[in-house]
């Protein structure tokens, strides 16, 4: 099992697996984050982690706070460990840098996402729904 930091070269890669996880990704932007990948035994890139730091995050006690942006891990890799080896990548690059707490979100409805962050430790902390009113008709 192979995690490691992703290559510049690497993120167009990643930006479509970032749209295979968020359709409407469009030209995803890494450049405030640190990506870390799975690489297969073949050199192709099986998933991917992003972090960042945040000023602060809904439900962590602590600021500011390490978040994971996106994390997506290929289907013929799941359930095998990859997606732990990946969070495992982030919360060791987070306590390097002495962060407390690792934060993340969740779709409602993406019911293998709860249950992996489930499994790996993560507790939830408050669900929230998200308005938008149209200004310009």
């Amino acid at each position: 099992m192979t995690v490691r930091p992703a290559e510049t070269t690497e993120l167009p890669i990643v930006a479509t697996m970032m749209r295979d996880l968020w359709t409407e990704a469009g030209d995803y932007d890494f450049s405030d984050e640190t990506v870390f990948v799975w690489e297969r035994p073949t050199g192709e890139l099986g998933g991917f982690i992003s972090c960042s730091v945040r000023p602060w995050a809904e439900g962590c006690d602590s600021a500011p706070v390490s978040y994971i942006e996106g994390w997506w891990v290929a289907p013929d890799l799941r359930h095998v460990g990859v997606g732990r080896a990946l969070v495992e990548a982030v919360e060791q690059w987070a306590r390097a840098r002495d962060f407390v707490e690792l934060g993340s979100d969740v779709e409602l409805d993406n019911v293998a996402s709860l249950r992996a962050h489930g499994a790996l430790g993560f507790e939830p902390t408050m669900r929230l729904q998200f308005f938008r009113k149209k200004l310009i008709l």
